[in-house]
């Protein structure tokens, strides 16, 4: 199918960026170029980019034109290598989202020790909860799990998962939770960070954006090492709708949503791709109002699904469980993987709030790496400062302790 031209006369070539073969040194990623270009040089490349910033199709986030396809990608030249650590991991909060982190994390033998912090009062069943997961022991490859009420036990702790804080209700919005988990976090925050000052963070409590930004304060620690889990699961629940709907293996759909952990997240419909095709290059109505129902309705799908089953059940855990481990699993064998996840995000995309958001992250042994500067439409980058000011005008109440 011939790449459809743009009011300028050129055509878009690459979906996330490509190296025009004619040189090897020029970068194109989602430039646009004349059809019958095979061969150019550098200022005739940085020509073409400039007329393609002027395409009325061009995307919002435009090509450097640099020679560095890592620094058009990323914003940086040159990769951050460290050393992988040992693998100890402790969970603050042992309800049903920590033992579902703890079980996902012992099944797949992503580390050698579990540490789950818990309040005195909870201490008869937590250690219920770890003398039942011990009786397993003969069926996975190592377990060492410690149930504690003492943060002096999760010392030179590898990752903290934290997903300590107050219950979300039926109905209840995740940001009508902050006063609550604000107090929870002024509380734990500065002791975990006493215990394990080398730590990554993994904040799971809702609002996870806002409670992201919380725990960075609190803890004094750089922000590559705070990191929410954001979006990872809205998108896993985005590519598995429609990877059900299309009939197809969840793995062969790739696509991201964005923002905040909550009612205005993003789905980029401008990077959806099933098998290696860009959905919109085949069907143009995707994302608009002109899509097939189900189409329209799938992101209101995605926002209401943990709505759904808090209903039925009472909580969501086991899918979250998943995803906590697959983050841990990254950071610990280093292995550089890209997920949407809740990081700083003023200064990206014209947002000017001091807020956290998900954006999609390569982690690595130090915890967030870098930032891939995706391309977005014009209407995903209104849809992304939207969400940021919903959730800078909330974070703007929280009153701290002296």
């Amino acid at each position: 199918m011939a790449t459809p031209a743009c009011s300028s006369g050129v055509r878009a070539i690459g979906y996330a960026g490509a190296t025009h073969r004619g040189s090897r040194d020029s970068a194109y990623p989602r430039a646009c170029v004349p059809a019958s270009v095979r061969h150019v040089n550098r200022e005739e490349t940085l020509q073409l980019l400039s007329r393609s910033r002027r395409c009325k199709s061009a995307c919002v986030v435009q090509a450097t034109g640099s020679v560095s396809l890592r620094e058009d990608l990323f914003g940086s030249k040159e990769p951050l290598f460290t050393d992988c650590r040992s693998s100890k991991v402790s969970i603050v909060g042992s309800g049903q989202v920590g033992l579902a982190c703890a079980y996902a994390l012992i099944n797949q033998a992503t580390c050698r020790q579990i540490v789950l912090h818990d309040i005195a009062p909870k201490m008869d069943r937590l250690e219920a909860e770890v003398a039942d997961l011990l009786h397993g022991a003969e069926f996975v490859d190592s377990l060492d799990v410690v149930a504690t009420a003492d943060f002096a036990d999760t010392a030179d702790s590898d990752i903290v998962i934290i997903p300590a804080g107050a219950r979300q209700n039926e109905g209840e919005s995740r940001l009508a939770l902050v006063a609550r988990n604000v107090a929870i976090f002024e509380d734990i925050i500065p002791k975990i960070a006493a215990a394990s000052p080398d730590a990554k963070l993994l904040i799971l409590t809702n609002p996870c954006d806002i409670m992201t930004h919380v725990a960075l304060r609190l803890s004094g620690f750089p922000s590559n090492r705070v990191i929410g889990s954001g979006t990872a699961l809205d998108t896993s629940r985005f590519r598995s709708l429609l990877a059900h709907k299309l009939a197809v293996d969840t793995g062969s759909v790739h696509g991201m949503v964005l923002g905040e952990h909550g009612d205005s997240s993003v789905v980029l419909w401008s990077q959806v791709m099933v098998g290696g095709v860009r959905l919109k290059d085949v069907h143009p109505q995707l994302g608009t109002g002109d899509a097939e129902e189900w189409l329209r309705t799938l992101h209101a799908d995605v926002v209401a699904a943990a709505g759904r089953i808090i209903k039925r059940k009472g909580y969501t855990n086991w899918a979250l469980g998943l995803a906590v481990n697959a983050i841990v699993k990254i950071i610990i064998r280093d292995e550089r993987h890209i997920l949407p996840l809740s990081v700083p995000a003023k200064g990206r995309y014209g947002i000017t709030q001091d807020v956290h958001l998900s954006l999609p992250a390569m982690l690595g042994s130090d915890g967030v790496q870098e930032i891939v500067q995706v391309s977005l439409s014009e209407e995903e980058v209104a849809s992304l400062r939207e969400s940021a000011r919903i959730l800078a005008e909330v974070q703007d109440t929280i009153v701290y302790k002296e």
